[in-house]
């Protein structure tokens, strides 16, 4: 069957062909105000109760915080600081990476141990050395090597717990 130009198609069947179209037909389409209203910044992704405004920011690839076994090494190194997860927020960096600023604005922290990250890495203005403690804006801050490469036997790491614990003494100023 050939349509010519002057036929028309029925209603119901340009209905059935372009039921989920839309179209305007003399009409002036005006466009819509969007407003954007400012979306709330979820809260910080944190394991612990923050009590004493300590930030342990780690840098772990495969965990939401940390292994099951680094965390309990973790917990030993803050049992003899005199501390537990009650009074520190950790937080995983790959997860959570912000920077220091931003940490600084949102959780106010006056500790801040760095395991696994550098300064330059949290956008601080200044390298550190790997155990030096170092204030800065209000916040005493130490560098560490990644808890998984603390939490092992060999003489090395033996070595490099000895060093996190001098500077863990002079930064929570514990009796030697």
């Amino acid at each position: 069957m050939e349509l010519k130009n002057e036929q028309q198609l029925p209603a119901f069947v340009l209905a059935e062909l372009y039921g989920k179209s839309l179209v305007y037909i003399d009409e002036e389409i005006k466009p819509k105000k969007v407003v954007v209203t400012e979306t709330k910044k979820l809260p910080k992704q944190y394991l612990g109760d923050y009590q004493k405004k300590i930030i342990v920011l780690v840098n772990d690839e495969e965990n939401i915080y940390v292994s099951d076994e680094n965390l309990q090494f973790l917990s030993g190194i803050l049992n003899a600081c005199k501390l537990n997860l009650a009074h520190i927020a950790l937080m995983n960096f790959n997860i959570n990476a912000e920077s220091f600023s931003e940490l600084k604005k949102e959780l106010k922290p006056g500790y801040l141990l760095l395991f696994g990250i550098n300064a330059l890495q949290i956008e601080l203005p200044f390298a550190m050395p790997d155990y030096q403690v170092q204030e800065y804006d209000n916040c005493k801050i130490l560098v560490a090597p990644s808890l998984a490469d603390l939490n092992n036997s060999s003489a090395h790491a033996i070595a490099e717990k000895k060093k996190l614990w001098k500077s863990l003494q002079k930064m929570f100023n514990l009796e030697k």
